[in-house]
């Protein structure tokens, strides 16, 4: 479906834009650079909104699709390489490889369909891996769509249609502090720590699950013991329980004196239909492409569930290995990143040929 020139440009441009480190909040480069392909690439409009968007546009007509992918990383660079098959680079999977596919796509799409049948919105959305502001500002500042497809690491053939929740529990515990010649005088708020995350662990069962990802605890002087101490627990949701059930599960833990806890940046686990027609648009795609379609929930959360206030009609869809995000070790194969390319494009075209949503706001 790519020419030799097109193929070229895709390659060169998930290149640079993994050249361009964009961990979460400092994704001001990256940006910059899909937007000078953008113009490159001939929408009729490139802006940045002011949350740091990127938000390129081409086509019109009385339906909206929006192919939204994120531009920020999780920190920790990796060396950009290409060997002719594979493509290294922090973001390779997770998710600028999709994100690059997205905007080639877009303009594909738009270049078979004429123009004048659907409005194509290719959006690079800032934050995802932190307080998805980014995400958060299209939904309060009224994005328009009738059809969004989010990119995101699927192993190209897979239509994700939900996302498990998830919440940060902060757990922060106070002591009196001692000398350690006399530990059993005193006591210390990292032992604290250790028994609030017991009791913790006790309660929050599968299928939730529960991952310390961080923990700050000590003193400067090695022989003072520890006063104060924190740790930061990731808690996924699944998809038949919510925030205020987890809430309660927290509530229920038995308290442990000088400690407490609390839960923020809390997002509720999202399903819809199999049969909406941004899935299924997906799963023709993926047919017409000579690969399998599986209807998939995913283990992690993303800015789906953010996004699904704008439109109902949505899915998750992209080319790389989910487990590779995140990890040192991130690649995607250069023909799953086209073969992505081609997915979205034919995705487009397929929900071109939907009726138009009538008295959507």
């Amino acid at each position: 479906m790519l020419d030799a020139h097109m193929k070229s440009l895709a390659l060169k441009l998930l290149l640079d834009l993994l050249q361009a480190y964009s961990p979460t909040y400092e994704e001001e480069k990256a940006v910059k650079v899909l937007e000078e392909y953008s113009v490159k690439l001939g929408f009729d409009s490139v802006y940045i909104d002011s949350a740091g968007n990127l938000i390129a546009e081409a086509g019109s007509g009385d339906k909206t699709v929006a192919l939204i992918g994120h531009v920020d990383t999780v920190t920790g660079r990796i060396p950009v390489t290409f060997n002719g098959d594979i493509v290294t680079g922090r973001g390779a999977v997770d998710a600028k490889g999709p994100l690059a596919a997205m905007f080639i796509a877009s303009v594909k799409a738009a270049s078979i369909l004429g123009g004048d049948s659907v409005k194509i919105r290719a959006v690079a959305s800032v934050g995802e891996e932190g307080s998805s502001h980014g995400a958060w500002a299209l939904v309060n500042r009224g994005f328009k769509a009738d059809y969004i497809i989010v990119g995101e690491p699927t192993n190209v053939s897979n239509v994700a249609i939900g996302c498990r929740g998830s919440c940060r529990l902060i757990v922060e515990c106070k002591s009196s502090g001692g000398h350690t010649a006399n530990p059993e005088l005193y006591e210390s708020a990292c032992v604290k720590l250790l028994e609030a995350w017991g009791f913790i662990s006790s309660r929050v069962n599968p299928p939730y699950t529960a991952t310390i990802t961080r923990i700050a605890c000590g003193e400067v002087m090695s022989n003072v013991i520890p006063r104060n101490g924190s740790i930061t627990v990731l808690i996924r949701i699944p998809l038949d329980s919510s925030v205020s059930e987890l809430g309660k599960i927290i509530e229920e833990s038995p308290p442990i004196n000088g400690c407490s806890w609390r839960l923020e940046n809390c997002i509720e686990p999202y399903k819809t239909s199999p049969s909406n027609p941004a899935a299924r648009s997906l799963v023709r795609a993926i047919v017409v492409s000579g690969l399998k379609p599986r209807i998939t929930v995913k283990m992690g959360t993303s800015d789906m569930t953010i996004l699904s206030r704008i439109t109902g009609n949505i899915a998750e869809n992209g080319p790389g290995k989910p487990e590779l995000s995140h990890t040192d070790g991130e690649f995607i194969n250069v023909n799953d990143y086209f073969k992505g390319i081609e997915v979205y494009s034919r995705s487009i075209m397929e929900l071109s040929r939907e009726k138009p949503i009538i008295g959507r706001c």
